[in-house]
């Protein structure tokens, strides 16, 4: 999802996890779009590629690991030694995310909703224009969305903690971050023993815990003084993420398809990616670069050419290939327009938002002299 526009030399390995990252969500979607779209009315090859994603979920261990990646890059781009930090970073956030955002909206609506026949109207445009679609019961243009409201959320706790002065205060963050993971775990147990409850809800204090562990890293390796409290509560995170949660959703529903044992895949990329050797390939690099417009244009992207492919003769050559082709040239398709778009969409964006963030900045200054 959103990062920065170009990451200095020692956050290269960011940049490759969020490309790893990235073409994992890729993977699970393409695979399983033309699973239920293609496969039932026309013999293809390669289906244990899309059964392989789906049983190890690919979509939600990528989208854990963009969580504490954000976690691990967001709250040290507040600045508390300048002026107006906080409104700063906002004006910057804003405009790294919605300019991208806003064109793949009436996109989605084209080519997940109308070209099937699907109603989506003016209204439901306008709502999603928001980002705010989740909260007032109206369905997103593009399935993806709901993670950039968490994004969202997470940008507002990063503010709140820094008006609180913990921001960047190691042994509340931890506890914090541990104390999200209980009310995550009780809400699980307690849906477990039969009672409903609001499921974006019990699962938003997980991805929040995620996302504070990544702030935690983040201090260790900017050698920033952290007590021995809040590495034991980090370890302990760490050792529950890994091994005691998994091990307890395993038994209780099975290791397949299981979100707990998705995060624990996440968790571990993210310690090797970042703790025991730190990838700075070229290629994922660049993928990581434009991971954000992947991330968004990719669904859409695949149903047109799902479409396209279902308008073709049962016998035409263009259906009925493997798998693997199709899951080949859609990604690429969508790594081609998401080139396009970082260049003439995101960089425009995150440049307006630094030259805006810094006359916000220089009046602020002023004011204070």
């Amino acid at each position: 999802m959103a990062g920065t526009a170009a990451a200095a030399p020692r956050f290269l390995h960011i940049d490759a996890l969020r490309g790893i990252a990235a073409l994992l969500v890729v993977w699970l979607h393409v695979t399983q779009f033309f699973q239920a779209q293609l496969a039932p009315v026309q013999p293809m090859g390669g289906l244990a590629l899309a059964r392989f994603a789906q049983d190890f979920d690919f979509g939600r261990i990528g989208v854990m690991l963009f969580f504490l990646i954000s976690g691990y890059v967001i709250p040290d781009s507040i600045r508390l030694d300048r002026p107006s930090p906080l409104a700063t970073f906002a004006i910057r956030r804003v405009l790294r995310i919605f300019p991208a955002y806003w064109l793949s909206v009436p996109l989605g609506a084209g080519a997940m909703w109308w070209l099937w026949g699907r109603p989506f109207g003016w209204r439901e445009i306008l709502v999603n224009l928001t980002l705010l679609q989740d909260l007032v019961g109206v369905p997103p243009a593009i399935g993806v969305y709901w993670t950039l409201l968490v994004e969202l959320v997470f940008y507002a706790l990063c503010i709140v903690l820094a008006l609180l002065h913990s921001l960047h205060d190691a042994r509340r963050i931890a506890w914090l971050a541990a104390l999200l993971a209980g009310v995550h775990t009780l809400a699980v147990f307690a849906a477990w023993r039969g009672v409903t409850l609001s499921l974006p809800l019990a699962f938003l204090p997980l991805y929040l815990s995620f996302m504070l562990c990544g702030a935690l890293f983040r201090h260790l390796d900017d050698g920033a003084a952290i007590d021995a409290g809040a590495r034991r509560l980090l370890a302990a995170l760490v050792g529950y993420y890994l091994v005691v949660f998994p091990l307890a959703a395993s038994w209780a529903i099975g290791p397949r398809n299981n979100y707990v044992v998705c995060g624990a895949i996440a968790l571990l990329v993210f310690l090797l990616g970042t703790r025991v050797t730190r990838l700075r390939a070229g290629l994922f690099v660049w993928l990581g670069r434009i991971s954000y417009s992947l991330y968004l244009f990719h669904a859409p992207l695949t149903m047109l050419v799902l479409w396209w492919l279902l308008q073709q003769a049962a016998d035409s050559p263009w259906r009925g290939q493997h798998m693997l082709v199709y899951l080949a040239a859609c990604t690429l398709l969508g790594v081609a327009a998401a080139a396009v778009v970082e260049r003439c969409v995101e960089r425009p964006g995150i440049a307006l938002g630094r030259w805006l963030a810094t006359r916000w900045q220089q009046r602020a200054a002023a004011r204070l002299r």
